[in-house]
């Protein structure tokens, strides 16, 4: 096998389709296994259960469904269970099976991830059984329904989507829309319909780091995550929320000194402001981390750190101090989240 084959290969495998493909099978084949070990009438039903759960797009989400699948049919059997002994004193099934639907029914449309409920009441009460005792059917369904939920959860657990690399991909996502919304404030753009767009790709891109990261944390717990200390992306989320208001208070600053339709005069150095926060997305997007990139973005960060601190700011008279004084607070900010993406650093003075 050549090197480029072995390449595609190990990408294939690291891809999430890969990932999705082998819950599947996996959980597929545990549940068939589980029951018929344990000589379950109607195993198919564990089937079913395990395609619901092991589809799933996150382990959080497979805990929830495999949670609400058990639940569901224990209520649902227990509910049958009950149904079952009215019918023993010669209610027809029917009628059993019309009142004991109403508060399932209610059940569902209120948590609609218990709707298993109902249907193990259709299959316990309305489905004829075999000679044996009519109380088993419940038990099995619910054991059935155990044993596809179990099956999923091994098999997620086996397979699950690496969520700290889409944590890492949503912190560079959301550094780029920062480094772009600063670049379009510089360039005194007034293209709002960009500016909101790239405002909410900031936001959606938080969003979507705070899910990635409570999903890294449950991965963490159940499977074994190649993390070591250097890799501080849970810490990242402070600081590019104190960076969008940053930027936006930036932009209403800047908007205070354009008078009569005028374009003051910036100083040229704060144009190194996207250029750092662009080499740190390319420092953050990668796992572990692109030091070099790290590197880069630290000392494009040095001479606007060492102009802040000996206030020379050529624009103060032209400009006022609001500018200039939320440029300094995004470049401070940007450093330290520099910092705290590289602990081991000496840290700087500011």
């Amino acid at each position: 096998m050549t090197v480029q084959q072995q390449d595609w290969l190990t990408n294939l495998m690291r891809a999430p389709e890969a990932r999705r493909f082998g819950r599947t099978l996996t959980g597929c084949l545990l549940s068939y296994g589980a029951a018929r070990l344990a000589g379950l009438p109607e195993g198919y039903w564990a089937l079913i259960t395990t395609m619901i759960v092991v589809t799933q797009p996150s382990l959080t989400q497979a805990l929830t469904t495999a949670r609400d699948q058990i639940i569901g049919a224990c209520i649902g059997g227990i509910v049958g269970g009950i149904g079952l002994v009215v019918m023993d004193h010669g209610v027809e099934p029917l009628v059993v099976f019309s009142i004991a639907l109403l508060p399932l029914a209610a059940l569902a449309a209120t948590r609609p991830g218990l709707r298993l409920a109902c249907v193990t009441l259709v299959i316990v009460v309305l489905v004829p059984g075999d000679d044996g005792s009519a109380f088993v059917r419940p038990l099995h369904r619910v054991a059935e329904i155990l044993i596809g939920a179990a099956a999923a959860f091994v098999a997620t657990v086996l397979w699950p989507n690496r969520a700290l690399k889409i944590a890492h991909r949503t912190a560079r996502d959301c550094l780029v829309a920062l480094a772009q919304m600063i670049e379009h404030k510089l360039a005194f753009s007034r293209d709002d319909a960009q500016m909101a767009r790239l405002e909410q790709s900031s936001l959606a891109a938080q969003a979507a780091l705070a899910e990635a990261l409570q999903e890294a944390g449950r991965e963490h717990v159940f499977v074994p995550i190649l993390r070591d200390s250097s890799d501080a992306i849970d810490k990242v989320p402070p600081f590019l929320s104190r960076l969008h208001r940053d930027v936006l208070v930036f932009g209403q600053a800047l908007a205070h000194t354009c008078r009569d339709g005028e374009t003051p005069h910036l100083d040229p150095a704060w144009s190194a402001v996207p250029r750092a926060l662009s080499l740190l997305a390319d420092a953050v997007g990668s796992m572990p981390l692109n030091k070099p990139k790290l590197q880069e973005a630290r000392d494009t960060l040095d001479p606007l750190l060492k102009r802040i601190n000996e206030r020379v700011d050529d624009a103060h008279a032209v400009l006022g101090p609001g500018v200039d004084l939320v440029m300094a607070l995004i470049v401070k900010d940007t450093d330290g989240l520099v910092q705290v993406l590289t602990p081991m650093s000496k840290a700087k003075t500011v």
